[in-house]
């Protein structure tokens, strides 16, 4: 993924050159999000990303559309007019998903990083208690990859130390500051003041793992109760609603025969194409407000 940004960042800069320069400003707003997301951009950089590609589609995609609407109205323009429409629509829309886009990654790598830390705790807790150094800990934790999120943090923390010579204190409260997770911030500068005062790591650990868990379950209970809210209102307006729907039309055909046609429609797409469609998304909505789990 890092070299695809890195080829769109050379290929936009060699278009734009620093004509885009004077504007980044206008994107600090998102700054923040994309530094918590692990895009390995600066804020410049992105800047040119998210204007090059909505201008690439708009070059490509204008003069196709242009030619094919072109040749299937019959007028060239409606056709100009109608592709310059749709082309903007679609840049704009590619605009805007890549400005959003740090948000919506750092919100996932928060949820992941929620989801693993009690466990990642509790695994850092058992090193510390063996004594090993410090560094020990985050060098382990970052070649296991089944802690998601917690591992490349990990992984970013030692090589900080490992590779540049940082201090492990400072390494860990640069890791914080960049972290989308509050929990995993808190860790890090508890963490960084415990080796400060040299209070005992292991003790710190082991309750801050006790803590993250009772956090734990209490999302997990909060996530069943709202799963058999959401089930309930599933059954009832898809299932029960769906059914209802069905018998109604089809007692509705019996009594009119001009409507027969357009009843069966209706009924056709609620099962094949409605029903579907709310299904995934019901899914879709599960799968968002789930806990994220090991």
């Amino acid at each position: 993924m890092n070299e695809l940004w890195d080829t769109l960042k050379n290929a936009s800069f060699k278009l734009f050159g620093k004509s885009l320069e004077p504007y980044v400003e206008y994107f600090s707003s998102i700054k923040t999000d994309l530094d918590m997301s692990g895009i390995s951009l600066s804020l410049a950089e992105y800047v040119y990303v998210i204007v090059f590609l909505p201008f690439i589609i708009f070059m490509t995609e204008f003069p196709l559309l242009a030619l094919i609407l072109s040749i299937l109205t019959q007028n060239m323009l409606v056709g100009f007019f109608l592709s310059f429409t749709l082309t903007s629509f679609i840049a704009l829309t590619a605009f805007f998903v890549l400005y959003s886009y740090p948000s919506m990654i750092s919100a996932k790598r928060k949820k992941n990083i929620d989801g693993a830390l009690p466990f990642a705790t509790t695994y850092l807790a058992t090193v510390a208690g063996s004594r090993a150094p410090p560094i020990t800990m985050f060098k382990v934790l970052s070649q296991f990859a089944e802690y998601g999120e917690i591992s490349k943090e990990a992984k970013k923390i030692y090589r900080d130390v490992a590779v540049f010579g940082m201090d492990l204190q400072a390494a860990m409260r640069k890791t914080a500051s960049r972290t989308p997770s509050a929990q995993l911030k808190e860790l890090l500068w508890g963490m960084s003041n415990v080796l400060a005062t040299g209070s005992d790591m292991p003790t710190f650990l082991r309750e801050k793992s006790k803590g993250f868990m009772q956090e734990y379950r209490r999302g997990l209970e909060q996530f069943a109760q709202k799963l058999s809210m959401f089930i309930e209102i599933y059954l009832t307006v898809l299932i029960v609603g769906s059914i209802f729907f069905v018998i109604l039309s089809s007692i509705m055909s019996l009594f009119s025969s001009d409507m027969s046609l357009t009843l069966s429609f209706a009924q056709f797409m609620v099962i094949f194409f409605v029903m579907p469609a709310v299904s995934v998304g019901f899914i879709a909505l599960l799968k968002a407000v789930s806990p994220s789990m090991m």
